[in-house]
């Protein structure tokens, strides 16, 4: 299992697994150190390689959490979902585009994925627990119309509203520039300084970090594609 790295953040462990080398999309793999308890987050790709770094580390696996639809965070839900029988959550205003995930990998990127059927979905609160502490939730329109980062004490996992030093494409289907800076700003209002955000694309940052740089100009309107599926603000 030489591809995925393990880091702890308080009660949590955090193993990161890369399932693409297209799309470079990050899967996380987040555990409760102390009740064993497991949720995945954004299965984009690599059924196997997940399910791997599950049994790894053994506990109860709860969850499958996305942080939006587009299809290289949700090819590996269904496979996911049939090898542990669990669960698997959506913000509603993602659930149409969801629905064309399998029918936009194959038109924009030549791929087949599996269908996701019977995803919960959940809009305005997502209610679930992890251990002893509830998974929080903040809705971040923008780069979808359901983006949302999920909270855990010392943790954000932000998908694609916000990498490191970049933010999300606005030029896809529910996205909008307007909502995406404004969620990126009420995101990190919230959000504690020592927080470590691990994003659906490239490396961890902090919070501390992250606000650094929003507030010393990064301008969404004149961002343009790197050619990785992000967005790059550096010029």
């Amino acid at each position: 299992m030489a591809n995925w790295t393990s880091r702890q953040v308080g009660a949590y462990v955090v193993v990161t697994v890369p399932t693409s080398e297209r799309w470079r999309q990050n899967c996380y793999v987040v555990q409760h150190k102390i009740s064993g308890e497991q949720a995945i987050i954004d299965p984009g790709n690599a059924a196997d390689s997940i399910a791997e770094v599950v049994l790894h580390h053994g506990g109860q696996l709860r969850h499958i959490l996305l942080t939006h639809a587009h299809h290289d965070h949700v090819g590996a839900v269904a496979e996911l979902r049939r090898r542990f029988d669990i669960p698997c959550y959506l913000h509603a205003q993602d659930a149409r585009l969801l629905r064309h995930a399998p029918l936009y990998a194959f038109r924009f990127a030549g791929e087949r994925i599996e269908p996701a059927e019977g995803v919960c979905t959940f809009d305005p609160e997502l209610g679930l627990r992890l251990g002893d502490a509830p998974i929080g939730m903040i809705h971040t329109p923008g780069h979808t119309a359901g983006s949302v980062c999920y909270v855990f004490p010392g943790i954000a996992f932000t998908g694609d509203t916000l990498m490191y030093r970049r933010v999300g494409r606005q030029d896809l289907p529910g996205g909008d520039p307007t909502l995406l800076s404004q969620s990126i700003g009420r995101a990190l209002d919230l959000l504690e300084n020592e927080s470590v955000l691990f994003p659906g694309h490239g490396r961890s940052w902090t919070v501390a970090e992250a606000r650094l740089w929003w507030r010393n100009g990064a301008e969404l309107l004149s961002a343009r594609e790197d050619g990785t599926g992000r967005i790059d603000t550096s010029n």
